[in-house]
């Protein structure tokens, strides 16, 4: 009986921490639209330099770009854009000292770019820049990305704690009462 116990508090437990899994996915998407149809659809349209990359928890790269010119969305010197861990993933590889432009969206708070994009090194992109024409340079200083944490695996994962641990209470105090 008490292996049943742990079995279904095991099962319990595993199905609860899901949320906080990795999910991997193969890259597969239709090619991007013209530079002016990108932009369009963009958040955010830049030109700049990688200064820092960090990886993150959950799959996910953090790149630190000084931002150079801006055709939407963007009127600061520093930005951070989030991207997958790999190409797999649709993840841009951001190398640092390198320039690209980048055509980002925002998703809960944060800029992210994906390889679906027509994010690409700037030596790379002087079709997108030639269509695009001339940008404005960033005035302020300092990196105004929003940041704001996705609480979605916060949100999930106490509620399943809840959960198992009311189911265990529940259990507990009936095994209780029939004694």
């Amino acid at each position: 009986m008490k292996s049943i116990k742990v079995l279904i508090l095991f099962f319990l437990l595993t199905l609860f921490s899901l949320p906080f899994a990795s999910t991997s996915f193969a890259c597969s998407c239709l090619p991007p639209g013209s530079p002016s149809q990108e932009l369009d659809k963009s958040d955010a349209v830049f030109t700049g330099e990688v200064t820092g990359i960090k990886g993150k928890y959950n799959s996910t790269v953090e790149a630190k770009i000084n931002v150079k010119e801006s055709w939407k969305g963007i009127d600061a010197t520093e930005v951070t854009v989030y991207t997958a861990n790999d190409s797999a993933s649709c993840g841009i590889d951001f190398e640092v000292g390198k320039e690209y432009i980048i055509y980002a969206y925002l998703e809960d708070g944060n800029y992210t770019t994906y390889l679906c994009t027509r994010t690409a090194e700037l030596s790379y992109a002087q079709e997108d820049i030639k269509e695009l024409g001339e940008g404005s340079t960033p005035t302020k200083k300092g990196d105004t990305s929003a940041n704001s944490p996705s609480t979605q695996n916060l949100v999930v994962g106490s509620v399943g704690l809840v959960l198992v641990l009311g189911g265990c209470f529940f259990y507990r105090w009936k095994s209780m009462k029939v004694e």
